[in-house]
């Protein structure tokens, strides 16, 4: 897998290699035949499954608004789209205007609340939680938190610039991103669509009124939720990927689908990642 220019790229995080050596076997239970189903309580543990379920529909939406918002900004540049979106909020559309120029806007994007924005809450403990729901041994727990905390530093090292820090829209971007690449076995999504990706998502969050009333704390373990069930599966990948092991790549693939199933609520197919581009269909 070749990394681009993503925010977080998967290179970003190769010292997991070093450290991620028991990460295959620890995701596969292979007496159940399928995966630690832990990783479907601690989802479920925040109550975080009800906040998200009507997520999926809106975001489809969204995100094709998103797109052509995009390619829009890549030919105009955004201080033109941006100045047509105030003219259509005002009722000054260009479509109504001579004006070639420049985009052509009737129906402007919502401006944004930001619900998935929050303070921090530092009694939420969720990299222990994690480690002590999926982590056996004392050995395993460790590897599980240190994950946990490595793949936060690193996402919001890299991705502060972009105010994704301390904000669920950007956790589920992250989230939605590694999985889905690494299940698809496909380069990195371009930065456009990334960030095509990350506006349709806070627009999602928006437009469900339980992230506007939900507590910083409960944002908070969400955050930390997504960002720990993407590091997971990078950790393996990267094992893999390191060992020349086609067998924990597989595991690795296999456990993306999962998580993806756990907190989407949809078929791993159905996020698609080509030429550059990410789509939910």
């Amino acid at each position: 897998m070749k990394s681009k220019s993503m925010p977080i790229g998967f290179l970003v995080l190769f010292t997991f290699v070093f450290f991620a050596q028991m990460a295959g076997a620890q995701t596969w239970n292979s007496n159940a035949g399928g995966y630690n189903t832990g990783y479907g309580t601690v989802y479920g543990s925040f109550g975080l499954a009800q906040a998200t379920q009507n997520m999926y529909n809106t975001m489809q939406m969204n995100m094709q608004r998103s797109i052509m918002r995009q390619a829009m900004i890549k030919k105009w540049g955004k201080a033109a789209v941006e100045k047509a979106e105030t003219n259509a909020r005002s009722g000054r559309s260009s479509a109504n205007s001579n004006d070639s120029s420049g985009p052509v806007i009737t129906s402007a994007p919502p401006i944004p609340k930001n619900y998935g924005l929050f303070r921090p809450d530092a009694t939420v403990n969720t990299g222990k939680i994690i480690a002590d729901t999926l982590g056996e041994t004392a050995e395993e727990k460790q590897l599980y938190l240190k994950i946990y905390t490595d793949t936060k530093t690193a996402f919001e090292t890299q991705t502060s610039a972009k105010g994704w820090k301390n904000n669920i829209a950007g956790a589920f971007t992250f989230f939605i991103v590694s999985t889905g690449t690494i299940y698809q076995g496909s380069e990195e999504p371009s930065d456009d669509s990334v960030d095509a990706l990350y506006n349709a998502i806070n627009q999602s969050l928006d437009e469900i009124p339980e992230f506007g009333s939900m507590a910083n704390r409960d944002k908070q373990a969400l955050y930390n939720t997504l960002i720990a069930f993407a590091g997971i599966p990078i950790a393996t990948y990267l094992e893999g990927v390191g060992n020349k092991d086609s067998a924990t790549i597989a595991v690795a693939k296999q456990l993306s689908g999962a998580l993806i199933k756990i907190v989407l609520k949809i078929e791993p197919d159905r996020i698609k990642i080509s030429n550059g581009q990410i789509t939910i269909s």
